[in-house]
């Protein structure tokens, strides 16, 4: 009975002890309770700005939604602010067209060449075949003259078996004058029983009535076909992370931490080792606690050509803003050999649009979960289309703790205290009942 009378003396202090309460938060805000802070260089005289949020804000923003950002002056005033989701652009409706093409040789003009090309009134060619000797070619100029609008693609169609080669583009008006698109690898290949296949070539875009394809390698083209769009609006600038590299869990799974929470849409893959083909899968999830969520399924390759490497697309993907993902390899076919896995990660960043009000310099502050958005509508903040351009300079002050949980944390002083009460107590309770237990009357009480 004694014993658990002096249990309870002991340890009351600590039941009744309060409980801490995070100190309220200053109103108005200052800089002071955010994390990090990160000047803003503004290019012009205006009375708005916009940016886009930068990748650290994503990397030490408390709040998913992005809430706890902040403008302040260099008075430590806060300025009206809003943040805007980019709207996904357009997905315009793609037009599918066969084109006409045409090979010839390969010497420095088009009228040595055995097939001699003009232009017709209307843009389109007329190919002459000067010999009757048929032989492999490797360069054609394929005739988009009557197209009308942006050129996204081509999707190209040959006789080769087997093929993996190095392709040069090049876009002209009059078929004087070529803009050379730079090289891509095209790939046709039986693996296991299937098919890896990479006709498509990207054009990104341009506008051109003839493009001029070539090739170190023989290729028989059977059919050239051109995917095409009306232009609505400018792409938006993408953004990239550096790449990741995995960790190994176990054989065949690699995750990776990307240290960030932005709204990711594509994904690249680089390979360890060259001359790989795996069918491998990928999931996400937004913090270790949660169950890894299906993304999707796919072949990546690494394979060495005759002039560069040919690597696997990147990977279109719902934006999302999981910071953990785990590639899963089937291992059937010896997985990815000796070495780990890169992952590269891009996201069209939102922006942040604010009022110069003050002097500057000003500043983007973030990093409290405990702060609530205060961003107002575009439309209720800008008046007018005066609006210059700002970017995120350097990184005024860095801390490993975010100002949330320095806020929602006892003092030092005060925890340690607590702890060092409860050890005590502990210790005393224990010599207490040591020395219960050996005493003469306990051992009788017993008996």
């Amino acid at each position: 009975m004694r014993l658990i009378c002096m249990l309870i003396l002991c340890i009351s202090p600590l039941l009744w002890a309060k409980k801490p309460t995070a100190a309220p938060l200053p109103s108005p805000l200052t800089p002071a309770v955010f994390s990090h802070q990160q000047a803003l260089l503004l290019s012009e005289s205006s009375p708005f700005y916009r940016l886009d949020v930068p990748v650290t804000v994503y990397q030490f923003s408390q709040r998913a939604d992005l809430g706890d950002l902040r403008v302040f002056n260099a008075a430590g005033e806060l300025v009206p602010y809003a943040l805007e989701t980019r709207a996904t652009p357009q997905q315009n409706q793609l037009s599918q067209t066969a084109l006409r093409f045409f090979p010839y040789g390969s010497k420095a003009s088009i009228e040595q060449r055995d097939v001699s090309i003009q232009i017709r009134s209307d843009g389109q060619l007329n190919a002459q075949s000067h010999t009757s000797s048929k032989q492999q070619e490797s360069s054609y100029i394929v005739d988009g003259s009557q197209i009308k609008g942006q050129l996204e693609s081509l999707i190209l169609g040959w006789q080769e078996a087997n093929y993996q080669g190095q392709i040069r583009l090049a876009a002209s008006d009059d078929l004087q004058q070529w803009q050379p698109l730079g090289s891509t690898e095209i790939i046709q290949l039986d693996y296991q029983g299937q098919t890896l296949s990479q006709p498509k070539v990207e054009l990104g875009g341009i506008r051109a009535k003839y493009l001029r394809i070539s090739s170190d390698t023989p290729l028989t083209l059977k059919e050239v076909r051109l995917q095409s769009s009306i232009a609505k609006s400018a792409p938006a600038k993408r953004a990239w992370l550096a790449p990741v590299t995995a960790q190994l869990k176990q054989a065949g799974e690699y995750q990776f931490d990307l240290g960030v929470h932005a709204p990711i849409d594509r994904l690249e893959l680089s390979l360890p080792q060259l001359n790989t083909v795996v069918q491998a899968s990928l999931a996400s999830r937004a913090n270790p606690a949660e169950p890894w969520q299906s993304e999707q399924s796919t072949m990546l390759y690494r394979l060495q050509g005759k002039i560069s490497e040919a690597h696997s697309p990147a990977l279109v993907i719902s934006p999302n803003q999981h910071r953990y993902w785990r590639l899963s390899v089937n291992q059937s076919s010896g997985g990815l050999g000796q070495g780990l896995p890169q992952l590269k990660a891009g996201w069209t960043p939102q922006q942040i649009a604010f009022v110069a009000r003050g002097q500057a310099p000003f500043v983007l502050a973030f990093g409290n979960a405990r702060v609530s958005s205060a961003a107002l509508n575009t439309e209720d903040l800008i008046i007018g289309n005066v609006v210059a351009s700002a970017t995120a300079g350097a990184l005024l002050n860095k801390t490993t703790t975010p100002a949330s949980t320095i806020a929602s944390e006892p003092s030092s002083v005060r925890t340690y205290g607590l702890w060092a009460a409860l050890v005590l107590a502990v210790g005393v309770l224990g010599t207490m009942a040591w020395k219960l237990a050996i005493s003469p009357n306990f051992s009788s009480e017993k008996e």
